[in-house]
């Protein structure tokens, strides 16, 4: 996995795992101009910890989308 797609838990540290992606509609009213006009939303991807659970989501970078 690319160094850049690694995300540590902000909770305990231990690395992450993708888990999802997921259409975010919600965003599309605090950020209209990141909004896909085909998906109608924003794609994130969600992550979570094996070791404590914590959920964290975020927009895929221009070299991973």
């Amino acid at each position: 996995m690319p160094e850049a797609s690694r995300i540590i838990c902000p909770h305990c540290g231990a690395e992450m795992n993708r888990h999802a992606e997921k259409l975010n509609t919600a965003a599309m009213l605090d950020e209209p101009e990141e909004m896909d006009p085909d998906l109608e939303g924003v794609l994130e991807e969600i992550h979570t910890c094996p070791q404590c659970g914590t959920i964290v989501a975020r927009r895929p970078t221009a070299s991973e989308a």
